[in-house]
Formats: C-alpha cells, sequence, structure tokens
C-alpha cells in the first residue's frame, strides 16, 4: 500500500478529465471501510476514504486511522485519508498525528477574509509534513437548516477571490446541492461548475451528493468536479441492508454474517459510484 495526498490523485484526475470518488466510512466503520475499499480495489479505482469529523466521537482519530490502515494492507490502488468537515486546526492535528493525508477546513460560514486567513493558518501546520488541503466556499446547508430556503451557489467571482487570496490544495464550491439524506435532489448547476473550473486552478470538489442520481453525478464530473464526496447514501443504505439482512438471513444469531452481507451489498452500491465518477481502471496512472 502507498498512500498518497489528495492533492496528488486529485491534480492527476483533473488533467485526464475524471473524478476521484470520496467515500465516507462513517467515523471507523470496518463494514463500510472494508466495503470501500475492497470495491475500490476491485475496480482498480483510486480512492479518497474520509471521515466525517463528527462521527469520529465514537471511535476516535488513532482507531479510524489504524483501522484503514489495516484494511488497505496489501492493496494495488493509491489512496488516500481525509478529515472531512474539520471544524479548528487542534482536529486537523488530530488528524494528521492519526495518520491522515489530508484534511478539510470548514470556514465557510464566516466571512470570505476569515474563511481565507484561518485556511492559511492550517496551510502552514500542514503542507510543510506533505498533508493536502481543502476548503469551503459558498456554505452548503444541511438539511433541516433554517438559515436558507434554497441550496446556495457560490459565484465564481467568489471563487477567483478565495482562490487568489490562499494557494489551497482543493477548492470545495457550493453549486446548488445541500448535505442530508434525500431520495432525489436536482442536479448540480453544471454551467457554473464549468465556468469555475476555467476560473480557478485547484481541483473542485463536489458536497452534498445523496439523491442526485448517477447519471446527474457523471456530469458532474465531466464538467469539472475532481473530488466527488458520498457519505449519507452509503450509511443509511448500510443500515438498511443490515436492518433487511436480520430478517431474511440465516445468521443463527451471528452478527459477524449479516455484517458480511451487509458489506458484500454495500459494495455494489460503491461499484456504481466509482463507474459513474469515471475513475474504474484509472489506477495504473499512478504507478
Amino acid at each position: 500500500m502507498r498512500l498518497y495526498n489528495a492533492k496528488q490523485l486529485c491534480d492527476k484526475a483533473a488533467a485526464k478529465g475524471f473524478a476521484i470518488p470520496a467515500l465516507n466510512n462513517n467515523g471507523g466503520s470496518y463494514d463500510i471501510g472494508r466495503a470501500i475499499i475492497e470495491a475500490s480495489e476491485e475496480l482498480q479505482s483510486p480512492l479518497i476514504i474520509q471521515c466525517f469529523e463528527p462521527n469520529l466521537e465514537y471511535r476516535g482519530f488513532d482507531y479510524a486511522g489504524k483501522l484503514i490502515r489495516e484494511l488497505a494492507a496489501g492493496i494495488t490502488i493509491p489512496m488516500a485519508i481525509a478529515l472531512d468537515h474539520g471544524s479548528s486546526p487542534q482536529t486537523v492535528l488530530r488528524a494528521v498525528r492519526a495518520g491522515f493525508t489530508h484534511v478539510m477546513i470548514d470556514y465557510a460560514h464566516k466571512p470570505i477574509a476569515e474563511n481565507i486567513a484561518g485556511t492559511k493558518l492550517v496551510l502552514d501546520l500542514v503542507r510543510p509534513l506533505g498533508i493536502s488541503v481543502e476548503a469551503e466556499i459558498g456554505h452548503i446547508i444541511k438539511s433541516g437548516d433554517d438559515s436558507d430556503a434554497r441550496a446556495p451557489k457560490v459565484s465564481v467571482e467568489e471563487a477567483k477571490e478565495f482562490a487568489a487570496g490562499v494557494d489551497v490544495d482543493l477548492l470545495a464550491v457550493a453549486v446548488g446541492t445541500t448535505h442530508g439524506i434525500f431520495v432525489k435532489q436536482p442536479c448540480p448547476d453544471l454551467k457554473l461548475i464549468s465556468k469555475i473550473r476555467d476560473a480557478v486552478k485547484q481541483p473542485l470538489v463536489q458536497h452534498g451528493t445523496c439523491g442526485i442520481s448517477m447519471r446527474d453525478i457523471s456530469k458532474a464530473a465531466k464538467a469539472g468536479m475532481t473530488k466527488i464526496n458520498f457519505g449519507e447514501g452509503l450509511r443509511m443504505n448500510y443500515i438498511k441492508y443490515f436492518n433487511e439482512l436480520t430478517v431474511t438471513l440465516r445468521h443463527e444469531g451471528h452478527a459477524w454474517r449479516i455484517e458480511r452481507a451487509a458489506k458484500d451489498r454495500l459494495k455494489e452500491d460503491i461499484k456504481t459510484i466509482i463507474r459513474a465518477v469515471g475513475s474504474e481502471g484509472k489506477a495504473h496512472l499512478f504507478k
């Protein structure tokens, strides 16, 4: 296993016109993490496996880092381990100490000048260690937020201002989608993605993908999104499969049999994602 940072993966993907799947393993879940890594290895897809900071409350940063490395022992694909929506320099450093190779610092809710200043601080802390850094502009609201009735969109001018103010490695931009659990979400604003892609040098990141069709995910990748995050749908499908299998599977009271079967079903969902973003068979580009 060779670990990369996310910039190393995304720079090449952007140049070749495909996206890297950034798959959330729910704060160090064995079953979800194993499904992610097995599916990616079987389809020879570059991989960013990530943990959303609040989900690390249960298992912890160190456990998640060790688990991912254990699950990835012997794989042949290029992989990065990422912190999703880090809230502070302190939590970013906890992730780095736990072996994460990419971090996101999320100050998107702050004024753009404060976002730039906070991102610069994190860059100064971790870039000398070979860790790549992601920032977000245009706060992507969560389902249930009452601060805004509509999913926000960042302007091209805001993206250019941010990119000029701080040389961040990856840039997450709000393009009309929302974090949360949805059966259906509209397609991201493809014209806006293309315009921002042409205006800044950083690879772009798509957040808030739950409920977006795989057809529209493919369109977003082709329009210029290079790191595409998936989280809510994976964890909800795992729970759905687990609940179904407790009834339908002959498990004889063995939790691991249910977990293994749920993991195998989740793998098929992940393979669908990999094919949609265009990363299947692209691992060889990094050798």
